[in-house]
Protein backbone atom coordinates (compact mmCIF):
# COMPACT_ATOMS: atom_id res chain seq x y z
CA UNK A 1 0.00 0.00 0.00
CA UNK A 2 1.26 3.47 -0.88
CA UNK A 3 1.43 6.07 1.84
CA UNK A 4 -0.03 9.57 1.49
CA UNK A 5 3.51 10.96 1.49
CA UNK A 6 4.45 8.70 -1.44
CA UNK A 7 1.38 9.88 -3.37
CA UNK A 8 2.29 13.53 -2.72
CA UNK A 9 5.86 12.94 -3.94
CA UNK A 10 4.52 11.26 -7.08
CA UNK A 11 2.12 14.17 -7.71
CA UNK A 12 4.94 16.74 -7.23
CA UNK A 13 7.19 14.97 -9.74
CA UNK A 14 7.49 16.95 -12.96
CA UNK A 15 7.09 14.87 -16.11
CA UNK A 16 7.12 15.93 -19.75
CA UNK A 17 3.36 15.23 -19.87
CA UNK A 18 2.79 17.78 -17.10
CA UNK A 19 4.80 20.48 -18.92
CA UNK A 20 1.91 22.15 -20.66
CA UNK A 21 0.58 25.70 -20.76
CA UNK A 22 -0.82 26.70 -17.39
CA UNK A 23 1.27 24.26 -15.33
CA UNK A 24 2.48 25.62 -11.99
CA UNK A 25 6.05 24.73 -11.07
CA UNK A 26 8.68 25.61 -8.51
CA UNK A 27 12.22 25.21 -9.78
CA UNK A 28 15.70 26.55 -9.17
CA UNK A 29 16.78 29.34 -11.52
CA UNK A 30 20.18 30.98 -11.99
CA UNK A 31 21.50 34.05 -13.81
CA UNK A 32 22.04 31.78 -16.85
CA UNK A 33 18.24 31.49 -16.99
CA UNK A 34 17.96 35.28 -17.17
CA UNK A 35 17.20 35.76 -13.48
CA UNK A 36 18.78 38.75 -11.76
CA UNK A 37 19.89 37.76 -8.27
CA UNK A 38 20.79 40.03 -5.37
CA UNK A 39 23.41 39.68 -2.65
CA UNK A 40 25.74 37.50 -4.75
CA UNK A 41 23.29 34.57 -4.67
CA UNK A 42 24.02 31.88 -7.23
CA UNK A 43 20.46 30.51 -7.54
CA UNK A 44 16.93 30.97 -6.30
CA UNK A 45 13.81 28.83 -6.17
CA UNK A 46 11.12 30.51 -8.27
CA UNK A 47 7.48 29.88 -8.91
CA UNK A 48 6.63 29.83 -12.59
CA UNK A 49 3.69 29.36 -14.93
CA UNK A 50 4.51 27.39 -18.07
CA UNK A 51 3.44 29.33 -21.17
CA UNK A 52 4.52 27.09 -24.04
CA UNK A 53 7.13 25.01 -25.77
CA UNK A 54 9.42 26.43 -28.44
CA UNK A 55 8.02 24.95 -31.64
CA UNK A 56 11.49 24.85 -33.23
CA UNK A 57 13.53 23.11 -30.52
CA UNK A 58 10.75 21.43 -28.50
CA UNK A 59 13.15 21.71 -25.58
CA UNK A 60 12.93 25.21 -24.16
CA UNK A 61 9.74 26.30 -22.47
CA UNK A 62 8.49 29.85 -22.21
CA UNK A 63 7.36 30.78 -18.77
CA UNK A 64 6.42 33.73 -16.63
CA UNK A 65 7.55 34.25 -13.06
CA UNK A 66 5.30 34.51 -10.04
CA UNK A 67 6.53 37.15 -7.59
CA UNK A 68 5.55 38.17 -4.09
CA UNK A 69 5.42 41.82 -5.11
CA UNK A 70 4.74 43.66 -8.35
CA UNK A 71 7.70 43.65 -10.71
CA UNK A 72 10.02 46.60 -10.17
CA UNK A 73 9.64 47.42 -13.86
CA UNK A 74 5.96 48.16 -13.23
CA UNK A 75 7.01 51.21 -11.19
CA UNK A 76 8.52 52.77 -14.30
CA UNK A 77 6.25 51.56 -17.06
CA UNK A 78 2.46 51.59 -17.34
CA UNK A 79 2.76 48.85 -20.00
CA UNK A 80 4.62 46.63 -17.57
CA UNK A 81 2.19 47.44 -14.75
CA UNK A 82 -0.73 46.36 -16.93
CA UNK A 83 1.11 43.05 -17.56
CA UNK A 84 0.87 41.99 -13.89
CA UNK A 85 -1.82 39.57 -12.72
CA UNK A 86 -2.61 38.80 -9.09
CA UNK A 87 -3.10 35.17 -8.07
CA UNK A 88 -4.96 34.38 -4.86
CA UNK A 89 -3.10 32.16 -2.39
CA UNK A 90 -6.49 30.83 -1.31
CA UNK A 91 -6.91 29.21 -4.74
CA UNK A 92 -3.40 27.71 -4.82
CA UNK A 93 -2.52 26.72 -1.23
CA UNK A 94 0.28 24.28 -2.14
CA UNK A 95 1.83 26.78 -4.57
CA UNK A 96 1.47 30.16 -2.83
CA UNK A 97 1.83 31.28 0.78
CA UNK A 98 0.24 34.68 0.03
CA UNK A 99 -1.30 36.49 -2.90
CA UNK A 100 1.34 36.94 -5.57
CA UNK A 101 1.77 38.45 -9.03
CA UNK A 102 2.29 36.70 -12.34
CA UNK A 103 4.64 38.91 -14.34
CA UNK A 104 3.30 38.57 -17.90
CA UNK A 105 5.60 41.35 -19.08
CA UNK A 106 8.62 39.13 -19.61
CA UNK A 107 9.09 35.57 -20.87
CA UNK A 108 11.85 33.27 -19.65
CA UNK A 109 13.26 30.37 -21.64
CA UNK A 110 13.97 27.48 -19.33
CA UNK A 111 15.44 24.16 -20.41
CA UNK A 112 13.28 21.08 -19.93
CA UNK A 113 15.88 19.41 -17.68
CA UNK A 114 15.67 22.30 -15.21
CA UNK A 115 11.87 22.08 -15.19
CA UNK A 116 11.93 18.31 -14.73
CA UNK A 117 14.11 18.82 -11.63
CA UNK A 118 11.46 21.08 -10.10
CA UNK A 119 8.17 20.49 -8.30
CA UNK A 120 4.74 20.30 -9.93
CA UNK A 121 1.89 22.12 -8.18
CA UNK A 122 -1.04 21.59 -10.53
CA UNK A 123 -2.49 23.95 -13.11
CA UNK A 124 -4.05 27.38 -13.23
CA UNK A 125 -7.79 27.59 -12.70
CA UNK A 126 -9.65 28.37 -15.94
CA UNK A 127 -10.49 31.95 -14.92
CA UNK A 128 -6.86 32.76 -14.06
CA UNK A 129 -5.53 31.02 -17.15
CA UNK A 130 -7.87 32.96 -19.40
CA UNK A 131 -6.94 36.30 -17.79
CA UNK A 132 -3.19 35.59 -17.94
CA UNK A 133 -3.34 34.53 -21.59
CA UNK A 134 -5.36 37.65 -22.40
CA UNK A 135 -2.55 39.74 -20.91
CA UNK A 136 0.12 37.74 -22.76
CA UNK A 137 -1.75 38.16 -26.04
CA UNK A 138 -2.31 41.90 -25.71
CA UNK A 139 0.74 43.24 -23.86
CA UNK A 140 3.17 45.43 -25.76
CA UNK A 141 6.03 44.29 -23.51
CA UNK A 142 6.35 41.07 -25.54
CA UNK A 143 7.30 41.11 -29.20
CA UNK A 144 5.23 39.49 -31.93
CA UNK A 145 8.18 37.13 -32.48
CA UNK A 146 8.09 36.00 -28.82
CA UNK A 147 4.35 35.49 -28.94
CA UNK A 148 4.60 33.48 -32.15
CA UNK A 149 7.45 31.33 -30.80
CA UNK A 150 5.31 30.15 -27.87
CA UNK A 151 2.00 30.01 -29.73
CA UNK A 152 0.52 32.96 -27.83
CA UNK A 153 -2.20 34.21 -30.12
CA UNK A 154 -5.52 35.98 -30.00
CA UNK A 155 -8.40 33.58 -29.72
Amino acid sequence: MTSLEDLQLKFREVTVEKLKPGALLITTLTPQDGLILKNNKKFRKKRIVVVGVDKNTEKIYGSVLVNTHLSLLSEYSSEHLSAQYELSAENYPSFLEYNSYVDCGELFEIDVDKLLAGEYHGELMDEDRSAIWNILETTDTLTTKQKKKYNIKRR
